[in-house]
């Protein structure tokens, strides 16, 4: 009886060639990886490239399951299988040629994505790479939602019914999440238009600090305290954000008061001192040095200059040198400061 149902399915030439093409692909294939996989080995060893390495892991890690599902396909051709059982192998070897192609495409973007973070890393730019590492899991999910898709479609079922309910579904879930994804999009927001990166002293309006990372929902900022913030990134992007490191030079102003007796000789001489101490000051440049008012308690030395450095510490020991040097300077020529400011502000009501 078996004997009479396999003759039924082919005649024994027929078997012969579908038994010896299905073992002689499998062999085939396993021969080919060997050899092929030699001789890409040695040409990567030769050369600076990594891609050729990347091809060699992806046909390193060739998936046994593939190699038997088309040998399969091959071989049933052989025979008369019927209409279903060939429906079915036909729709087998599509499913693995959509897996293969699915994982080849996540392993390349995998491949592409992991240069351009290392890249962005070793350049600083934290804020590109994390971008970076969001997108290729984006990608990685859209990959695999396709391969389902085009699975479910050549499996009979209505895909068009099925995205359309996936659409509402899809809605109401936007409309329940709909802070999740304005953070989301925003995120995206900061990255193209990049009002700041990481490693940038920020000031808004709640709050000041250190960019320590961009998240998809969150920017974490570190402040002068040392507590950590977490502010949703909608918030960043609706309120404004004042971004220090971005600033070339910081404008410094200040006054200082000298004694209502001092002589105009000398007033001429501490306003000289003032502009020689500032100008002599490495990253520090003099703008403005003059006498801007008298009020009968002091003479008031109005003094403008600007540092060409970001950094905030650099500022505060540069501004401390600066006046430092003129309380020595106008001690050793001896101009007197003001001892008795008084200051009245009038608000209306």
């Amino acid at each position: 009886m078996i004997k009479e149902f396999l003759l039924s399915l082919g005649t024994l030439e027929e078997w012969k060639l579908s038994i010896i093409s299905f073992f002689g692909l499998i062999v085939f294939f396993k021969v080919s990886q060997y050899l092929i996989l030699n001789k890409f080995k040695k040409i990567a060893e030769l050369t600076k490239n990594d891609f050729d390495d990347f091809l060699v892991t992806i046909l390193s890690q060739t998936n046994w399951f593939i190699e038997l599902v088309f040998a399969l396909f091959v071989s049933s051709k052989f025979l008369n299988l019927g209409k279903g059982v060939d429906d079915f192998i036909n729709y087998l070897a599509l499913v693995a040629f959509i897996i293969f192609g699915a994982k080849f495409s996540q392993k390349l973007i995998k491949y592409f994505s992991y240069k351009k973070f290392v890249k962005r890393e070793e350049e600083g730019k934290k804020t590109e790479a994390s971008v970076v590492k969001v997108l290729s899991n984006i990608a990685d999910w859209g990959i695999w939602v396709l391969a389902v898709l085009l699975i479910l479609q050549n499996s009979g079922i209505d895909i068009g019914a099925l995205l359309a309910g996936a659409g509402i579904l899809g809605i109401a879930i936007a409309f329940a999440l709909k802070e999740v994804l304005a953070d989301l999009f925003a995120c995206f927001s900061i990255y193209i238009d990049r009002p700041f990166e990481v490693g940038d002293y920020i000031v808004l309006d709640k709050g000041k600090g250190t960019i320590k990372k961009i998240g998809l929902r969150t920017t974490r900022i570190q402040t002068l305290r040392g507590e950590e913030l977490a502010i949703p990134n909608r918030k960043l992007t609706e309120s404004y954000v004042h971004n220090y490191k971005k600033m070339e030079r910081r404008r410094v102003s200040f006054e200082i008061y000298v004694d209502p007796k001092t002589s105009v000789k000398k007033l001429e001489e501490g306003k000289k001192i003032i502009g020689d101490i500032i100008e002599k000051e490495e990253n520090a440049k003099l703008y403005r040095v003059s006498l801007s008012s008298f009020n009968g308690n002091s003479w008031t030395y109005k003094i403008i200059y600007h540092v060409t450095l970001r950094s905030y510490k650099k500022y505060l020991i540069i501004h401390e040198n600066i006046i430092l040097s003129i309380r020595k300077a106008f001690d050793k020529k001896k101009v007197k400061f003001a001892t008795d400011i008084h200051k009245i502000i009038l608000k209306d009501d």
